[in-house]
């Protein structure tokens, strides 16, 4: 059962976090060994370049001046026949950088831009992260024809990004972040279908269970008799209502800017195809199966419970289920990195350093969790 904890006050929004924890178990030769894709990874990974700390300059209302403020980089690279844009952000200078690098993937209908200030605080700590427009997203490819949007596509495409930018190396494997619809479930089913190339894996309010059901400006695509074909991308609504709280103008400005232009079109349609060739309930479901062995990398789900899309009874079950261990944010809806990054960011950081304790795991078989063992908060 959880067990709520009284939190000091940060700023102006009151916090408390619910948590338990129970211990995923070490990969297996078996699992680490069972895809050949991961061995081709590993001949083929290539070293990652150097990057420079990027910043951005915003305007301080205390100082009336223009600000220098971390940032990420915007690359381009070319994987599996698509163009990539992708975010990499590096720690400052002076900041002990962190041996383990950070994958970030975000939802349909979003772009890589959602990680902006979660990777900013990562990087404070000394992560490197990498966060990539998936196809059809951002300033990525919207192929028309050779990708069709299936989460296999996201899958495979997702692969060839990570070789491509050197990060698929099972001798160095990353810490994963994923958020949101569909896009990142594929992501969690490579993780799963490749374990060596992933370290840890951190789950931000993505459909898990049978009760997640897609919001509306998704589902406006799955009306029957094609009554939603061709439905205008309602990216303000899909970003903005699933929050507790409100998301700048300004900010909002770079969720919607892939859907006006030049190419808002294609943005709209690879959006909709997204949503029409998966089904919600088979993708969760196969997510679920494919997690439910043993040998994977160990999960930790951080979640948002004031999520106004996603219910957190289906999130409590799929972590019985595949073992993964959680945190509760309270006073957080759909999007933690909008939300509350700092807080967000704090419970991963803690948890890509822990040790993970056997004892957790002996409190949890137990039938209770009797301390926090795994990290102190």
């Amino acid at each position: 059962r959880l067990r709520p904890r009284l939190r000091r006050v940060l700023s102006a929004r009151p916090m408390a976090a619910c948590m338990t924890s129970k211990m995923a178990v070490a990969p297996s030769r078996g699992a680490l060994a069972r895809k050949v894709s991961v061995k081709a990874a590993r001949r083929n990974a290539i070293r990652v370049r150097a990057f420079a700390p990027a910043y951005d300059e915003v305007f301080d209302g205390n100082s009336g001046q223009m600000e220098k403020v971390l940032s990420q980089s915007i690359e381009s690279i070319s994987a599996g026949g698509l163009e990539w844009s992708y975010r990499v952000g590096v720690p400052e200078e002076g900041t002990e950088a962190k041996p383990t690098k950070v994958l970030m993937v975000h939802g349909a209908g979003l772009n890589s831009f959602t990680y902006n200030k979660l990777s900013r605080e990562l990087q404070k700590m000394g992560y490197t992260t990498f966060a990539p427009d998936m196809p059809g997203h951002g300033a990525t490819s919207k192929p028309t024809s050779g990708f069709d949007y299936s989460a296999a596509s996201y899958q495979s495409a997702l692969e060839a990004f990570m070789t491509a930018a050197g990060i698929a190396d099972v001798e160095d494997p990353v810490d994963m972040v994923v958020s949101g619809y569909i896009t990142s479930q594929a992501a969690l089913l490579l993780a799963a279908a490749n374990p060596g190339l992933f370290r840890r894996v951190i789950v931000m309010n993505t459909p898990l269970g049978p009760g997640h059901k897609l919001p509306d400006p998704l589902a406006v695509y799955t009306r029957p008799f094609g009554m939603g074909k061709g439905a205008q991308a309602d990216v303000y609504k899909l970003a903005y209502f699933g929050n507790e709280f409100a998301i700048p103008e300004e900010t909002m400005a770079k969720y919607e800017a892939p859907y006006a232009g030049g190419d808002g079109e294609a943005a709209r349609a690879a959006l909709e195809a997204s949503v029409t060739k998966n089904d919600l309930k088979a993708l969760t479901s196969a997510v679920s199966k494919a997690w439910s062995v043993r040998g994977l990398p160990k999960v930790r789900i951080v979640w948002g419970v004031n999520d106004k899309y996603l219910g957190d009874k289906d999130m409590y079950k799929w972590a019985e289920d595949v073992r993964a261990t959680f945190d509760c944010i309270r006073s957080v809806g759909h999007m933690p990195q909008e939300d509350f990054p700092q807080e967000a960011a704090k419970f991963i950081g803690a948890y890509l350093e822990s040790e993970l304790k056997v004892s957790a795991l002996g409190s949890v078989r137990l039938g209770k969790v009797t301390k926090d063992d795994d990290y102190q908060r």
